[in-house]
């Protein structure tokens, strides 16, 4: 980075410590609206100007006699039923404060003239802002948040100055008197509500004189001399007019002190109060000569000072625009959007001051200044005879004038306050405050304004991004010039850049040419005068591009303001935060020292500072706002090309494709970097701090915060934007940096009905503007979804034994009436399965399948729905009632039956078990559908199976439509064909030719009973397989039957029509190969037994339920963990019953014993103990395991209860005999009976 030019001053009157910066970055500003201390003093001016009119129309009410507003107190007197007790000023503050503090503030204001005009709520005298001149220097800072005058009888006058209030004793008396008088009669001293809102700070909010934005530019724009001076109001002509000797014996007998307010500080240097500017005495000598303004002023009776002016009103007198035309837009959200609803209700009240010739003007309030023969007002008039006042600032930033600014403004971190977070907060280091305006007006002027801000950060500083979206953005410079800021300025960074993304709000204008018939009749209100000038040009429609790069600089701003910390450090904040919790009720568990820890409380602190989250709420609000706007061009686009809405909705996004290229970029690049520092990331470990992962952060900060608990989420919100941006960081975890447990909010599994939101979701229909929350489920963690699914399934099955409940009551109530037993045999036949409670099934032990698919077979589904009972070999002497343990074993028996390769039905591999689907099966598809109805069956109960299929079978049944292109070939088989997945890399990786060196024929080999068949796979790349016909297209004779019934026909290889050969595997059309190769081993091959067995397995499963989960926990709930853990085992499922304990001999003889069994041993304990060899999905927690005591040293075996997991254990004496007898039980334990 090259320096910029050193030499020119940035300020006027530069002195010690001003910001010296290139000449052609500086420039100088008219506009009011963009220097800082101007706009602060114009969002008071609006926040005041509601306060009064709340205040006036709670208190005085307006002249309508049929006024509907329920604020007003003419609408709270006409529709009272009974005696009717008007509010007090109390209540009207506290009303007041809440009314103007809410997201749309002018809704509630009354549109009637009212009684009494909101600016008689001001105090004479009592001054809003003041300008102070710092030692050392000439430029004048302004101080938005003045000291507070109190009347204090213990102190001298002489304190009032000491805390920087510039007024005299004499001058502060009335203003005092005032504010104490508008006190409310302490009845409760404990009161809240009167302790907050009746107190002085808040009374002086409503009560003081505010200048315009305009003065306040003339005031620091003008040479700044040392003396007092103030613009905003004439002094009151009772103090103005007493002599200094009485004014001084009242300054003797009352002294006064300034009470800051919560948001700001006290001067304590040559402080000066603003006020209006004043008509120059040129001007007013010269009008009145020529007749043409005559100006007087009178003191009323209730206090306040009018100024009358002659004024002959122009063509445009009883306009709006022209009755306020020196101040900021009354009608603007204090986000900057214009309301025209309510310019429209509020038209009538302001055309009435401009109806007669001579208007009263009364300093103060939101009132502009008087207005002159052509509609100027004085002071424009007056500046213009002098040329605009101006400010000087920086065009735009740079990463390096960021850090340059930065050092300005603090060099010795030490010496700093580190807990200063005021709007601007105050500057303790006396020797650079100099430098502290200039700095804040300049991240003011190009922060707060979208077209500077698009000017900004252009550093081109190197070639890491030069494939992102966003090439001119270096984050790493970037991310180091916002650091730190907020412990500099406060808030300032944060609330410019929200004023920024108004810019992101304005719709694109083919919506504006939009006409909707449905919303003509509900445009009742007159539209903002604003919006009528022909002068105002429409702010313009940024491009996607432009939009990233204000929404990256305000990521950037949110990112840098958390501390790096550790990444031990970010684990724990990550786990708290994803709970909603702030600060733990307890020490976290951490072998590390207290300093060590810091950062962690350091980050939970920036995390949680209301300006930036106020800011990050804001972004994501514009993010939402512009994508919805994206989706009503692409809905009208689609409506005129004759598309559905489902047509419509690929590649609507446009803006987040934006956004995900360049984060992508950001993230290699830091990888990139910590890999030249030698600092490699382990792939699991949790990243710490980067841009997206604090990114993450910031986006569950914002639900946690803004989610009102219900699960209908709106799309276009900062909830709904949030949860949108984090689904596509999930699906991009890799490229992003992210872990899967950055994703995770067990905030929402605590927050709603875990039995009635998923029951709720099953009827849930998808709605353009909103989605359901459980529709994203990589925010709950796996038991969660777990528990959502199976209390769907209870619900269904509590459903049927309800339905089997009341048929039973009514066979009670049927027999007194039915006698004929002809006919009661007829009813209970029809009654049969409504009667029954249980899902029976009996086998035996030799033909366990066919007997259950005997019995199956032809059920209805309402019968498949109950409860499963099973009984096994009870007419071959076993004795075992079913209480879960009998149906695991049954469900063992039958799939191990099913699954076996001489059957011709499925393939299982030797090594790892992997079962899979026979190509070429000869075996009728209703089999396979039955199979699938098993393992919905068992799902359905709660039953985790001994089966191991891969994803692949999994993702097929998720899948509403099979999708070749979705899935990586070679990753989508490492799981279930792992060697054949490793032989394809080392294919693809080869660097010659792998035509001569593979000699790979263009075909999918498989083997059916020890046949070796070869498909020429683009052969029948678009024809059915297997050819049964001469004519492709021809459909099958039989859907249930596979289409030839030999494996010797050639029709099972290539087309009959087919005369050539299958070509050899070229570098060409490797990959392609392989991605054809991977769709016939998961699909092609067995498409008709995977449709079959797709249908089964839905049987008794909802559809819906299902989507709860992805392909691998699907998997880990059907299937549950192989691996058994003997530690985990030990400390978290086993149980003891007394005399037995952990310490005890022969336990710890036992763990002894089990730790030396191998993988196959431990699951042979488990199967004996529980009846089930894998751990389940919800984890060990979730095993029933507990030890039992029976009698001392025995020759007897070890016995179990698998139906409640209790192992019969003697108390055997030796490790050795105790090893030997369980040995044998655990290999002996077939069957169930009384031992």
């Amino acid at each position: 980075m090259t320096a910029p030019h050193v030499g020119t001053s940035a300020g006027a009157g530069a002195g010690a410590g001003a910001v010296v910066v290139a000449r052609d970055h500086v420039v100088d500003v008219a506009d009011a609206t963009r220097i800082l201390e101007c706009a602060q003093v114009a969002r008071q001016r609006e926040f005041q100007w509601l306060l009064r009119r709340y205040m006036s129309q709670i208190l005085y009410g307006c002249t309508s006699t049929y006024c509907t507003t329920p604020t007003c107190l003419s609408c709270s007197r006409r529709l009272v039923s009974r005696p009717f007790r008007p509010p007090t000023h109390l209540t009207a503050r506290a009303l007041a404060f809440y009314l103007a503090s809410q997201h749309d503030p002018h809704r509630r204001l009354c549109p009637h003239q009212l009684n009494v005009q909101p600016d008689t709520l001001e105090i004479e005298g009592a001054h809003g802002v003041y300008i102070q001149a710092e030692d050392g220097s000439h430029d004048p800072t302004c101080h938005v948040y003045p000291p507070v005058p109190i009347r204090n009888t213990t102190h001298h006058a002489s304190a009032s100055a000491a805390r920087g209030c510039p007024q005299d004793a004499a001058h502060l008396e009335p203003v005092a008197d005032a504010l104490e008088h508008r006190h409310q009669a302490r009845k409760d001293p404990k009161s809240l509500g009167q302790n907050l809102y009746d107190t002085v700070t808040i009374i002086f909010a409503y009560s003081k004189h505010i200048p315009s934005p305009l003065s306040i530019l003339s005031s620091l724009a003008s040479p700044f001399d040392r003396g007092p001076h103030r613009v905003g109001g004439s002094p009151s002509r009772e103090s103005s007019s007493m002599p200094d000797s009485k004014r001084h014996h009242r300054a003797k007998q009352t002294s006064f002190t300034a009470s800051t307010s919560a948001d700001a500080t006290s001067p304590n240097v040559n402080a000066r109060r603003l006020s209006e500017p004043q008509t120059p005495k040129r001007l007013l000598k010269t009008s009145s000569k020529s007749n043409a303004l005559k100006a007087t002023s009178e003191l009323l009776g209730n206090g306040q000072r009018v100024h009358k002016i002659h004024h002959v009103p122009n063509a445009h007198g009883n306009d709006l625009q022209s009755y306020r035309t020196a101040d900021a837009p009354l009608y603007e959200t204090f986000d900057g959007a214009h309301d025209g609803a309510v310019a429209g209700k509020l038209k009538m009240v302001a055309n009435h001051p401009f109806s007669s010739m001579q208007t009263r003007v009364t300093t103060g309030g939101p009132h502009p200044e008087p207005l002159l023969d052509n509609g100027r007002s004085v002071s424009a008039r007056a500046s213009r005879d002098r040329g605009p006042a101006t400010m000087p600032v920086i065009s735009h930033l740079t990463c390096q004038i960021m850090d340059q600014l930065k050092g300005e403004v603090h060099h010795h971190l030490r010496d700093q306050s580190y807990g200063l977070n005021y709007v601007v907060d105050y500057d303790a280091n006396r020797r650079y405050r100099p430098t502290k305006p200039f700095v804040n007006r300049a991240l003011y002027y190009t922060l707060s304004d979208p077209e500077t801000l698009l000017k900004s950060f252009r550093d081109h500083l190197g070639d890491d991004y030069r494939y992102s979206p966003l090439p001119h953005m270096d984050a790493h410079y970037l991310s180091h010039a916002f650091r730190d800021w907020n412990q500099r300025n406060g808030a300032l960074i944060f609330d410019s850049l929200y004023q920024a993304l108004e810019a992101l709000f304005r719709p694109p204008p083919e919506l504006g040419t939009q006409k909707s018939p449905r919303l003509k009749a509900s445009r009742k209100v007159t539209p903002s005068p604003q919006s009528t000038d022909p002068n105002d040009a429409p702010a313009r429609y940024l491009s996607n591009i432009e939009a990233a790069h204000l929404i990256m600089v305000c990521i950037h701003a949110l990112t840098s303001s958390i501390p790096v910390g550790w990444p031990h450090t970010w684990v724990q904040v990550r786990n708290l935060r994803g709970w909603g919790v702030v600060i733990p009720g307890a020490p976290l568990k951490t072998t590390q020292s207290d300093d060590f820890m810091h950062p962690w409380l350091e980050i939970v602190d920036q995390l949680e500072y209301e300006p930036a989250i106020r800011l990050a709420t804001r972004l994501l609000q514009a993010i939402g706002t512009r994508r919805c706007h994206e989706h009503m061009l692409a809905t009208i686009q689609a409506r005129d090309e004759g598309q559905g809405p489902t047509e419509s909705s690929a590649g609507v996004e446009r803006l987040l494709p934006v956004l995900m290229g360049h984060l992508t970029q950001v993230e290699k690049a830091a990888l990139q970097r910590k890999g030249k520092m030698r600092s490699a990331q382990v792939a699991d470990e949790d990243p710490g701090w980067t841009v997206t992962a604090t990114l993450m952060e910031w986006l569950r900060t914002v639900i946690v915060k803004q989610w009102d608990g219900n699960v209908d989420i709106n799309k276009w919100g900062s909830v709904g934007t949030a949860v949108t941006i984090m689904t596509h960081f999930h699906a991009n975890m890799e490229p992003l940096n992210l872990r899967p447990n950055m994703f995770l909010i067990p905030h929402f599994n605590e927050e709603i009905d875990c039995i009635q939101a998923p029951l709720d979701f099953l009827k849930y229909k998808e709605r353009p503007n909103s989605f359901h929350i459980l529709q994203h489920h990589i925010f709950f963690t796996q038991d969660a979804l777990v528990g959502y699914f199976r209390a769907i399934n209870f619900n269904r099955m509590f459903k049927q034994c309800q339905k089997s409940a009341r048929i039973t009551n009514f066979q009670s109530r049927w027999d007194q009436i039915v006698s004929n037993p002809r006919h009661w045999s007829v009813v209970m036949d029809h009654l049969e399965v409504s009667l029954a409670e249980y899902l029976v099934l009996d086998v035996t032990r030799q033909s366990p399948l066919e007997e259950t698919l005997d019995q199956l077979w032809g059920q209805e589904k309402r019968k498949l729905l109950k409860p499963l009972k099973v009984r096994i070999g009870i007419l071959e002497g076993e004795v075992g009632l079913d209480q879960g343990g009998v149906t695991y074993e049954f469900f063992r028996l039958i799939l191990n039956e099913a699954f076996k390769p001489e059957n011709g039905m499925f393939t299982v591999n030797a090594q790892d078990g992997m079962t899979w689907f026979q190509p070429a099966s000869l075996e009728p598809l209703w089999k396979f559908e039955m199979v699938g109805t098993l393992l919905s069956l068992a799902i359905y109960n709660g039953i985790t199976l001994p089966v191991t299929f891969p994803v692949a079978l999994y993702d097929y049944v998720l899948s509403e439509e099979h999708n070749s292109q979705d899935m990586v070939a070679v990753e989508f088989i490492a799981d279930g064909w792992p060697t054949l997945a490793k032989s394809f890399r080392e294919f693809l990786a080869y660097p010659g030719e792998v035509a001569d060196v593979f000699m790979r024929d263009y075909t999918f080999s498989f083997s059916v009973f020890g046949q070796n068949i070869d498909v020429d796979m683009q052969a029948f790349r678009d024809r059915t397989w297997p050819d049964s016909t001469s004519d492709p297209g021809s459909p099958s004779p039989s859907t249930d039957m596979p289409p030839c019934r030999s494996l010797h026909d050639a029709s099972w290889r290539r087309p009959r029509d087919a005369q050539t050969d299958p070509p050899t595997v070229t570098n060409e059309d490797r990959e392609q190969y392989v991605c054809d190769y991977v769709e016939w081993l998961t699909h092609r091959s067995v498409e008709r037994q995977l449709e079959a067995f797709t249908r089964g397995f839905h049987t008794c499963l909802h559809r819906t339920s299902l989507s709860f989960f992805t392909p691998s926990m699907l998997r880990s709930l059907v299937e549950g963990s192989p691996t058994i853990s003997v530690s985990l085992l030990r400390t978290q499922a086993v149980r003891y019953e007394p005399p037995y304990h952990a310490t005890h001999p022969t336990i710890q003889d036992f763990w002894a014993v089990v730790e030396k069994y191998n993988a196959e041993e431990k699951k042979k304990l488990l199967e004996f103990v529980t009846a089930n060899d894998r751990i389940p999905i919800t984890g060990y927690d979730s095993v029933k395991f507990e030890i039992i005591r029976v009698g001392g040293d025995t020759e007897s075996l070890p016995t179990s209860s698998t139906c409640f997991g209790k192992l019969w254990l003697p108390e055997y004496k030796g490790r050795e005999k105790l090893s030997k007898k369980l040995g044998i039980a655990i290999r002996n334990s077939e069957g169930f009976g009384i031992v």
